[in-house]
Parts: C-alpha cells; structure tokens; sequence
C-alpha cells in the first residue's frame, strides 16, 4: 500500500508530461497561412461570370511554401500558389508580374488572380 501512492502519482506525473507535448505547436513558420475565410468571391472567365457574398474560401498548405486555394461554388480552385511570410501576421505570393497577388494579413485575406484568361477576385475575407 506504501507503494501504491508514489506509483499512481508517478504515474499521473508522466501521462501529464506526455499530454502537454501533444500541444506544442510544430507546424513551421507558414502553418499560419492556412485557414477558412468567408468574404465576397468574383471570378471570371470566357463562359462563367460569378459574383457571390459570404462564400468559403479554404487556403490549404500543399508542401513547404506552396499552397492551393478552394473556393466551394463552382469556381475553379487556385493551385500551386507560392506563398511566403513577410512578417509575423502577413503571407504574400511572390509573383513579380502583379497578376498573380494573394495576401494574407491578419485575419483578412485579399486575392487578385489572373491567369489563361480566368481572373479571381477577393477583397477583405475574414478568417474563420
């Protein structure tokens, strides 16, 4: 019986040790860029013109600094989007042409995309 409360103690003392490491947060430095957003969405292209309020937008992280973009209503899905933090709240693409500009400040993400002829527009979507 002596035994027994240092043993349960111990052993409450190692199922706390082990629960706490479980929350530490490992995801790297652009874990942050991930995220659902709800804001006004605009696409465009040759045959489909859309312009809806309170959409879901879900920016999920692919590999390293790449990521891919979902919109959920019937617009095609970004890919292949470059994106790196710039400060401790901010990720951008790196495109240098200005047609390709994604941004994720804080809570509100921006997008204003071209390419082939497609062009999608985000202005202000507020994280989730």
């Amino acid at each position: 019986m002596k035994l027994f409360i240092p043993l349960a103690l111990f052993s409450l003392f190692i199922i706390l040790i082990i629960s706490c490491a479980k929350n530490d947060n490992t995801g790297g430095e652009s874990a942050g860029a991930s995220g659902s957003f709800i804001g006004r969405v605009q696409y465009q292209d040759n045959t489909l013109d859309v312009d809806r309020d309170n959409r879901l937008i879900r920016v999920l992280q692919v590999s390293g600094n790449t990521y891919k973009i979902e919109f959920y209503t019937g617009i095609p899905n970004i890919t292949d989007l470059v994106l790196n933090k710039t400060n401790d709240s901010t990720w951008a693409s790196t495109d240098s042409t200005g047609l390709k500009n994604v941004k994720i400040e804080g809570k509100l993400l921006t997008i204003n995309y071209q390419s082939n002829s497609q062009a999608w527009i985000v202005n202000e979507a507020v994280r989730k």
